[in-house]
């Protein structure tokens, strides 16, 4: 029996129409796909126009993000209040502060842990970067293709790949977040199958588990490539959109293969049918 891989060029515009929701808000998947884009285009413009009060806004951004660990939602908007609310100036940042804006928040993993993570981060764009985040943020675009293996941020304890490249991806569409909603749905797919011609780098292990740092690894060059497959039309961050919102929204833990879009093309639609 021929196994045919589908073209993710015809995938992907079957999936946009479908509707998914966040955070009680229903849209297509198109729609969430501009919306990141047009998040994305804001805050380059914070990079672009220095000031405290945009070094402050990009700092926040990146730490509700780093500091969310297992990408758990229902608290990350909780969190980002507190921070939004509790950090505005440079003169706000001092570990009691953390301390307290964490415990109003809940921190489930601990205001210690926290507060300790807050204060590293800020150290780094501090004291390594003098708050000139064009100098990080070019640097996190020049090693995009290997996802950013030198990052400072990545010798913060807590901080790993999945949090740190959340926390990148609303600042370049070259980052995504691999999660389990992304990479249940490539896998499905069958887009998994387009990754063995990247086998050759040994840092790289073929596999579906993002908490595997080579599989991780293996997953980002994937999308990457899976993105110049269509043809530059949607980058990464597009795909990650799409993928997660399709994966909640129809390809969920239990699949409903009968009322997918995609069902005559995906490998598991098309044999489990």
């Amino acid at each position: 029996m021929e196994i045919k891989v589908p073209k993710i060029k015809s995938i992907i515009p079957l999936i946009l129409d479908s509707e998914a929701t966040f955070k009680d808000e229903k849209r297509t998947i198109k729609g969430w796909v501009e919306i990141h884009r047009q998040n994305i285009k804001s805050n380059k413009n914070l990079i672009t126009n220095k000031s405290e009060e945009n070094d402050i806004k990009i700092l926040v951004s990146l730490l509700t993000d780093l500091l969310i660990r297992a990408i758990k939602g229902e608290r990350g908007d909780v969190l980002n209040n507190e921070l939004k609310m509790s950090i505005q100036a440079k003169s706000d940042l001092y570990y009691d502060n953390y301390l307290n804006l964490l415990k109003r928040a809940n921190y489930r993993w601990g205001t210690k842990t926290g507060a300790n993570v807050i204060s590293e981060v800020v150290n780094i764009f501090e004291n390594t970067y003098r708050w000139d985040w064009k100098i990080y943020f070019d640097k996190a675009d020049k090693y995009a293709q290997s996802n950013f293996l030198q990052d400072e941020l990545l010798k913060v304890k807590h901080i790993k790949f999945k949090v740190r490249d959340l926390a990148l991806s609303s600042f370049n569409s070259n980052y995504i977040a691999n999660d389990l909603h992304v990479v249940r749905v490539i896998s499905r797919i069958g887009l998994l199958n387009y990754g063995f011609d990247l086998l050759s780098d040994g840092d790289f292990e073929m596999g579906n588990n993002p908490a595997n740092p080579k599989n991780y690894l293996f997953l980002h060059r994937l999308t990457i490539k899976l993105s110049k497959l269509t043809d530059g039309k949607y980058s990464p961050a597009d795909l990650d959109k799409i993928f997660w919102n399709f994966g909640r929204s129809i390809c969920q833990a239990r699949s409903n293969c009968l009322s997918c879009p995609i069902n005559d093309q995906c490998l598991t639609g098309k044999y489990r049918n």
